[in-house]
């Protein structure tokens, strides 16, 4: 499949929408691997004016990303799980259930976060 800028116009990307003080809205990716070091938004009086301003700016990343061959970070499909054994220091399994109900998202999470920044 060719990666052009259809495919990732057509990409599962998650979008949150809040709603701002002064009554605007404000959009912008969920997804850390677009939002670390691509600060990316979308301003507007509704909330499909907001996501709209956001997909324009995402399309504007994506093309210059293509034009200069730099990878455009794709959402991880999450809807096919893995079960897989693990080895590491009881100390950190420890630390992680200290500040997490679930491990299996936590690694995920922390994964993720890795993985953004490579």
């Amino acid at each position: 499949m060719k990666k052009d800028l259809e495919y990732y116009l057509n990409l599962p990307y998650t979008i949150t929408v809040k709603r701002l003080d002064d009554g605007d809205y404000y959009a912008q990716y969920a997804d850390l691997g677009l939002t670390k070091n691509n600060l990316m938004a979308g301003w507007g009086d509704s909330e499909a004016e907001a996501i709209k301003e956001l997909k324009d700016a995402f399309a504007c990343y994506v093309e210059g990303s293509l034009k200069n061959g730099e990878s455009i970070y794709e959402p991880i499909k999450e809807d096919v799980k893995v079960r897989i054994n693990l080895t590491m220091p009881k100390s950190v399994l420890e630390a992680i259930d200290r500040v997490s109900s679930n491990r299996s998202k936590f690694l995920t999470d922390a994964a993720n976060l890795k993985l953004a920044s490579i």
